[in-house]
């Protein structure tokens, strides 16, 4: 039997990751994760940064915006490093780890049993990874590091 999700990342490693995450550093990481390989998809992507990753008081706000992000993309059976990034980014936005598993049952329940298999298997993975880079500590928990490793962890 597998190890409850909701157990794989202990409280004092989830605050150590927290520790070690800078909002403005993801905003920037993510960026250019998602623009440099198409130099015109920049203006996609700070329109996104302007509408919903900037420091003004947001509409909707970060950790929300990350539940949506996950519910979507767990539903809509997009890549798992899409799924990885944004536990990890939902986490770090204060979300807690057994609301993200939940999330990921909801989408199962109207995306059918494949995605509760998938988001279970993507989560169980990020966690995982997210607790070895917290025991590892120092740059391992920044999003400079972290963000790049995780995006390549489930690409390949």
């Amino acid at each position: 039997m597998s190890q409850d999700i909701r157990t794989l990342l202990t409280p004092a490693q989830l605050a150590t990751l927290r520790a070690g995450y800078s909002r403005t550093v993801m905003d920037m990481v993510a960026t250019n994760i998602v623009a440099s390989p198409y130099p015109p998809a920049a203006g996609l992507t700070a329109f996104a940064g302007t509408q919903f990753y900037n420091d003004a008081p947001p509409t909707l706000a970060p950790a929300n915006r990350e539940r949506c992000l996950l519910a979507l993309f767990c539903g809509g059976r997009r890549p798992a490093f899409a799924v990885a990034v944004h536990a990890y980014w939902a986490l770090m936005e204060g979300v807690e780890v057994d609301e993200v598993a939940e999330i990921v049952l909801l989408a199962a329940l109207y995306g059918g049993i494949d995605v509760l298999t998938e988001g279970n298997n993507t989560l169980t993975l990020t966690l995982t990874a997210l607790a070895t880079a917290a025991d590892a500590g120092g740059t391992a928990v920044q999003s400079m590091t972290l963000l790049p490793a995780l995006v390549a962890k489930f690409r390949g």
